[in-house]
């Protein structure tokens, strides 16, 4: 199992104790049964996205040359409305995570030349809510940029 994703759950889940109690091999091989789960078509994950958080306030337009849009080289799981409209393309593989391209691991949906998002009226509430500026991921040496408080 990838160690990324084995840090991504413990961030995520980072304020739940039945989670944190568990061991590094528990947790495994719970995602073990899931991949199989997946694998088998019995199973799917969907995204879980609070109502009524706003949309992030970057300016991708100013910083997107910089950034060479690594935001859309991450792997999510699409809400269940994302998936039902059927704008965004999913992973076969392991619905109904967000796809990506084989070749470069980005988002099928980015334009690889400018860097714009082909649905990005119709983009994943993660991907309208996620906010780069101190992302150290992103940005190792910090934002590009100063943005004016509102």
């Amino acid at each position: 199992m990838n160690d990324d994703f084995l840090k991504e759950l413990d961030e995520d889940f980072r304020d739940d104790p039945e989670y944190q109690a568990l061991s590094r091999e528990e947790k495994l091989r719970i995602i073990s049964v899931l991949e199989k789960m997946l694998a088998m078509g019995i199973g799917a994950v969907y995204g879980d996205e609070d109502e009524g958080v706003p949309d992030a306030d970057v300016p991708c337009g100013k910083v997107i040359q910089q950034c060479k849009a690594k935001c859309c080289t991450f792997i999510f799981a699409l809400t269940k409305d994302e998936v039902k409209k059927g704008l965004v393309k999913h992973n076969e593989a392991k619905p109904f995570f967000i796809a990506r391209d084989e070749s470069d691991g980005y988002c099928p949906h980015l334009d690889r030349q400018t860097y714009a998002c082909e649905v990005w009226h119709d983009r994943p509430l993660r991907c309208r809510r996620y906010d780069c500026q101190q992302d150290k991921a992103v940005w190792e040496h910090g934002f590009p940029i100063q943005v004016p408080s509102r």
